[in-house]
């Protein structure tokens, strides 16, 4: 599918009707940002979350809605359990996910992206389950096998749900190689 599209041609009209032809669709200028109803689509920060949400298959619109409850973008956050920068990590999960410096945007939001990704596997792509383990953590969640009643963390997941739009992609796809050196397609991150 990925070859037909390359080699496929568009034939778009373009100033004064001259004609051009392209393997391209025709695209609007589009900005930076999309604007929508939220303070979270612009920040310093998109370009970092734009990167690891793309590395590991997580929407870049549910990472922006969870920073924002989790720290407020605050890279120099600290919660009164301990968790720490943008993604409000705990330093024994940053150490478990190889952060270096928790405090650094770069390093934080890679480790809090991976960890998401981690959840949703572990909870076969349940948004409910994975939000609750990443507050109450993974252990509790899976024992109970949903959101635990713990008021805190039932608030937390009802607010990211509530706060958070899909992208409209709705699958990503990955071109990577196995060990033999098999070229393939997954959506899955290596």
């Amino acid at each position: 599918m990925l070859l037909l599209y390359l080699i496929s041609q568009v034939v778009t009209q373009i100033n004064g009707g001259e004609v051009m032809i392209t393997n391209l669709p025709e695209t609007a200028e589009i900005e930076a940002c999309t604007p929508v109803d939220t303070p979270l689509v612009c920040n310093e920060y998109d370009r970092i979350i734009a990167y690891y949400c793309d590395l590991y298959c997580i929407d870049p619109a549910l990472v922006k809605v969870l920073i924002e409850k989790e720290s407020e973008f605050n890279p120099n956050a600290v919660s009164r359990s301990g968790a720490i920068g943008l993604m409000q990590l705990m330093p024994e999960t940053a150490e478990m996910l190889g952060v270096k410096d928790p405090y650094n945007p770069w390093d934080n939001i890679e480790g809090g992206v991976k960890f998401l990704r981690t959840l949703f596997d572990m909870f076969d792509g349940d948004l409910e389950l994975t939000l609750a383990a990443y507050h109450a953590g993974p252990g509790l969640v899976k024992r109970l096998n949903r959101v635990p009643p713990i008021p805190e963390t039932v608030e937390y997941v009802d607010y990211i749900i509530s706060r958070y739009t899909p992208a409209q992609r709705t699958s990503y796809l990955k071109l990577t190689f196995t060990e033999e050196g098999v070229p393939l397609i997954t959506n899955r991150p290596k």
